[in-house]
């Protein structure tokens, strides 16, 4: 039995497969071609979860989430269906205290609506039941990317808004006057 899983694992270890990798620079937001990619053959790495060969069909068209360069062995997390900012919109970082956001983590793709908050200086609450007018605004948003919380306890969180919202937001992001509400998908 030693002796089968030794010559298995000597057998399995200079294996090699087709893998999908980049051809040349393809900055975020493309649209991957055909021309984008080329095939090697490499080792299973551990971890990495490249994408075989035979899935060239499956990434034609996709566009690419993260700048990919030369050589780069593709793997499903940075390809998207769609491109964010999308034509329309705008990407806005935002600096959030943990108090300002779920506890779970956010990740790309996730639909929020982000409530803007009347200043510090404001006595009183927005009642709930009040009319429209009385209510705090909001927009709708989609995050683009989330990141791991900073040594201070902030997160920063990429959010793609409507072109006109763009500078709403960044306005207020910049005031700390943002609460991030994370949404269900349509």
């Amino acid at each position: 039995v030693c002796a089968v899983a030794a010559y298995l694992l000597v057998v399995t270890t200079g294996l090699t497969r087709p893998y999908l990798a980049v051809t040349h620079r393809i900055p975020y937001g493309a649209v991957l071609t055909s021309a984008d990619l080329t095939t090697v053959n490499v080792n299973t790495v551990a971890g990495l979860r490249s994408i075989p060969a035979n899935q060239r069909a499956q990434v034609v068209g996709r566009h690419a989430a993260v700048e990919l360069f030369p050589g780069t062995l593709l793997t499903r997390a940075q390809l998207a269906d769609r491109t964010i900012p999308a034509p329309g919109q705008q990407l806005v970082g935002i600096d959030l205290k943990p108090a300002q956001l779920p506890a779970r983590p956010l990740k790309a793709g996730d639909p929020v609506v982000l409530v803007i908050v009347p200043p510090a200086g404001l006595v009183g609450v927005p009642d709930a039941q009040a009319s429209a007018a009385a209510r705090p605004s909001s927009v709708t948003a989609t995050v683009a990317a989330a990141f791991p919380p900073t040594t201070n306890g902030n997160v920063r969180v990429d959010v793609a808004v409507a072109q006109a919202d763009g500078p709403t937001v960044a306005a207020m992001a910049a005031a700390g006057r943002i609460v991030l509400v994370l949404t269900t998908r349509d």
